[in-house]
């Protein structure tokens, strides 16, 4: 039995396990969407934007046209480059926190695995991100342009629930036997 640093040296020379080619379609048709609001945003948003907004939707804080563009843009700076946390795996083994992490460690090609599992609901959580994104976008840019800068609850729920709901989704799915031990991999 290899020990968990070298089964980790020996995992960097494997080659990399792709991503589930589902998971590469969901991100980059939103990342087309999330791109096709923003070049909506940039053509329609008037110079003073609604950015907060109370209980009831009445807008409480405002921006500039170019300080809503640059929030709308930040978002996914942050949300795609999450899977990239998943090469921790190869580096620091010894930082998972995981279910059956005894097992996930023990072998190279256990941890190549762990690290395409991990990366895959990285995707899912990026892509809960987006989708949560591109409904406050939407919302934010509907507000803009109202006389009265007011956002319907619809646009204030919503992406409260997607993000609940979606990172549930995920959790579940990570939960639900994702990471048990792998027979082919014995």
């Amino acid at each position: 039995m290899t020990t968990t640093r070298s089964a980790a040296d020996d995992a960097r020379d494997l080659p990399r396990e792709p991503t589930a080619p589902w998971i590469r379609v969901l991100v980059a048709g939103l990342s087309i969407i999330w791109l096709g609001v923003l070049a909506w945003q940039v053509a329609v948003l008037p110079d003073r934007v609604p950015t907060h907004f109370g209980p009831g939707g009445e807008p409480d804080g405002w921006s500039s046209k170019v300080g809503a563009l640059a929030f709308s843009a930040l978002g996914p700076l942050f949300a795609l480059p999450l899977p990239l946390v998943s090469l921790l795996v190869l580096r620091w083994p010894g930082l998972i926190n995981s279910p059956n992490k005894q097992w996930w460690t023990a072998t190279a090609a256990r941890l190549r695995r762990f690290e395409r599992l991990i990366r895959e609901d990285l995707w899912l959580i990026a892509a809960v991100i987006l989708v949560t994104l591109i409904g406050v976008q939407v919302g934010i840019t509907g507000a803009a342009l109202t006389p009265d800068g007011h956002l319907p609850g619809v646009w204030i729920a919503g992406p409260l629930i997607v993000v609940f709901v979606g990172t549930g989704v995920v959790l579940a799915r990570m939960y639900g036997g994702r990471y048990e031990e792998q027979v082919d991999l014995q």
